[in-house]
């Protein structure tokens, strides 16, 4: 069976050797560094990739993926061979690791992405459901993952570190359904790269898989939409960081992620959010989401410390947030109710319109699409 249907053979190898040593190798780097032998983790990290690139360079080789992971794995294990004693010793706990998962693999060969878009996906899912059950459940189960691969190197615009490539289209068929379309570079699939993955995979699933409305055609938000580039990547944020901290709504994400690579996830997902944020001169996409995002922060502040919501702020700004994005409202007018959020928290002669209309909203006296309204006029 092939682990990876939509990639060719040769692109399976190199992307499931290095998902599979990656989850394994990275979590010891930092040990072995700590412990003095430096030089053996950028070794090992570097035979892991070199054999990868071997099977990329070598398309015609029809070797099944199970023997090529075991091949990979006598390779490391005769590079740590030859470190000295005490870098071996070190060594030696993760290439056993290493050998455990090879073995599972070879007798239940399965795609390393499927269970975790599967974990994201129904994270979003249960997002919706628990604070906004609007989204069609025919949505969720028309939505599909399209893996596919680039032979260069590929980065995000905003963070070229990150080489894959990632977006959301939405189908034209009667009932709702959307294609999460990711492209992955292997020769340059890295740490960063692979511990990013559940945040921009959260992005898709939170902020552009379930967008309403769902009557007719949907269309898909421009590149400066603040409100889905910008707010909702915050809200996509802070549901990642439940996750590592295995907190509602995200618990299904956090029992899928490894335990071991926490940290990792962490700080990949933190560096991602800044670069998204970041403003860059002439940039307006840049503004757009630097903008969406910091009203979306300012909402959760302000939630916080209202009295009627300080005690579930979260729970409030999801609903807010999921009801928005699965309205009847299209593109224009949530980029203007974001505008107005911004505004009012910027100007104190506006701020009691936006605290006096949340108020109403959350005691149950303001439907969500006359708040968006209230502020508006």
């Amino acid at each position: 069976m092939s682990p990876m249907p939509g990639l060719p053979l040769h692109a399976q190898k190199a992307v499931v050797g290095r998902l599979l040593g990656f989850e394994v190798l990275a979590p010891s780097l930092s040990l072995l560094e700590s412990q003095g032998y430096r030089d053996a983790g950028t070794r090992l990290k570097e035979r892991l990739c070199w054999f990868t690139n071997e099977a990329l360079d070598n398309p015609d080789d029809c070797q099944p993926v199970g023997l090529f992971l075991a091949d990979l794995a006598g390779a490391l294990q005769a590079e740590v061979a030859s470190f000295q004693v005490g870098a071996a010793a070190a060594a030696g706990y993760a290439l056993t690791e290493f050998a455990t998962l090879v073995a599972t693999f070879a007798t239940t060969p399965v795609d390393p992405l499927e269970g975790l878009v599967a974990a994201v996906a129904q994270t979003a899912a249960d997002c919706y459901e628990a604070f906004q059950p609007t989204v069609p459940a025919a949505l969720w189960q028309h939505t599909q993952l399209v893996v596919s691969f680039i032979g260069g190197k590929v980065g995000l615009s905003f963070s070229p570190d990150v080489h894959l490539q990632v977006r959301t289209e939405f189908g034209t068929e009667d009932e709702p359904s959307a294609q999460v379309l990711l492209k992955i570079s292997p020769r340059w699939l890295d740490a960063n790269t692979i511990a990013v993955l559940p945040r921009v995979l959260l992005h898709e699933y939170i902020a552009h898989v379930p967008q309403g409305p769902y009557l007719g055609e949907r269309t898909h938000p421009d590149a400066n939409d603040v409100f889905a580039e910008g707010w909702m990547d915050y809200i996509a944020h802070i549901v990642h960081r439940s996750a590592l901290e295995r907190r509602r709504p995200a618990e299904l994400l956090s029992n899928y992620l490894v335990l071991t690579w926490m940290s990792l996830y962490d700080g990949a997902a933190e560096r991602f959010f800044a670069a998204r944020c970041a403003l860059q001169d002439g940039d307006p996409v840049a503004a757009a989401r630097s903008e969406g995002a910091a009203a979306a922060r300012q909402m959760h502040d302000l939630l916080r410390r209202l009295p009627e919501t300080a005690g579930r702020a979260d729970e409030h700004l999801y609903r807010l947030s999921f009801g928005l994005n699965s309205s009847k409202l299209d593109s224009l007018s949530r980029r203007r109710f974001v505008a107005e959020v911004r505004r009012c928290m910027l100007r104190a002669s506006r701020s009691d319109t936006l605290v006096e209309a949340l108020r109403a909203w959350a005691a149950g006296e303001l439907k969500l699409e006359d708040l968006s309204t209230r502020l508006l006029d």
